[in-house]
């Protein structure tokens, strides 16, 4: 069952600093690197409705890797204009916060009106996600570096405000990376279970990814150009789709900064969203 309102808030933050407490020392005694991540991210888009939702999401995360193991662990801070679009373990999904029985009976091509339009400005935490990576192949002068990852994201999030989905999501996958010419090609496959909400039920994606790279300047800068797409999550609502662009710079001491553009590509994707990441090496 779904924790909402106040006390949701304050659990969330309970758990998330239990789960990064953890993380911290789960693998202190052989741990190779701590690092801290974190990323400032504006979307905005109209999705399946009639007006469109912005949404700032302030993410923050610990990582722990310790040999080919790597477990982390993030939640997002998010303010939104309406509760319209939850925060789920595949990213944002147009549920339409206590009326997403309208979502449900929704038929394809149309734009959902909602009773409640009247915007509002809600600020709260979303669900955490943990993440655990095995690299189970090395790169090598043929073969890619293979790994396989499994992923958890807990329903402790206000339901009604759009922060999360009230039930648990998690998925598995795998992902190869591989230098080709001096650039570098990563492509990710997942699986994702979803939970279903009482009037609407979410179909379980395959989630896909094509991330084309350049490195710069010795290595320290990088240009990336990606592709992400789901099979389909709404019944009767096209799968989301995005194409974006980013650059990364690689600072001194295991720093680094990052900047991307995400262009949706349809009506269940953000039209635009940006983002200024960072990443701290403890």
């Amino acid at each position: 069952m779904a924790v909402t309102g106040e006390g949701c808030s304050s659990r969330g933050f309970a758990v998330a600093g239990v789960a990064l407490a953890i993380l911290a020392t789960a693998l202190a005694a052989t741990a190779q690197e701590v690092t801290y991540t974190g990323s400032l991210q504006f979307s905005t888009g109209d999705y399946i409705f009639t007006e469109p939702t912005s949404n700032f999401y302030l993410f923050s995360g610990l990582a722990v890797s310790a040999g080919p193991l790597s477990l982390s662990t993030s939640i997002p801070l998010i303010m939104q204009n309406t509760p319209w679009v939850s925060y789920g373990g595949t990213g944002m999904i147009p549920l339409g916060g206590t009326q997403h029985s309208e979502v449900g009976q929704r038929k394809r091509g149309r734009k959902v009106a909602l009773p409640d339009t009247i915007e509002s400005e809600d600020v709260g935490l979303g669900d955490p996600l943990v993440r655990a990576d095995v690299e189970l192949l090395k790169a090598g002068k043929i073969l890619p570096s293979v790994h396989i990852a499994a992923q958890l994201k807990a329903p402790l999030a206000d339901v009604d405000q759009g922060f999360g989905t009230g039930e648990w999501d998690y998925g598995g996958g795998v992902s190869l990376t591989k230098a080709v010419g001096g650039n570098f090609v990563f492509v990710d496959v997942s699986y994702w279970v979803l939970g279903d909400l009482p009037d609407l039920k979410l179909q379980d994606p395959v989630a896909y990814g094509v991330t084309l790279g350049r490195p710069l300047a010795g290595g320290k800068l990088a240009v990336l150009a990606s592709f992400l797409g789901y099979t389909e999550i709404i019944e009767d609502a096209d799968p989301p789709a995005q194409v974006g662009f980013a650059l990364t710079y690689r600072l001194a001491s295991g720093r680094g900064l990052s900047a991307s553009m995400v262009f949706g590509m349809t009506e269940s994707s953000p039209d635009f969203s940006v983002s200024l990441g960072w990443r701290i090496w403890l």
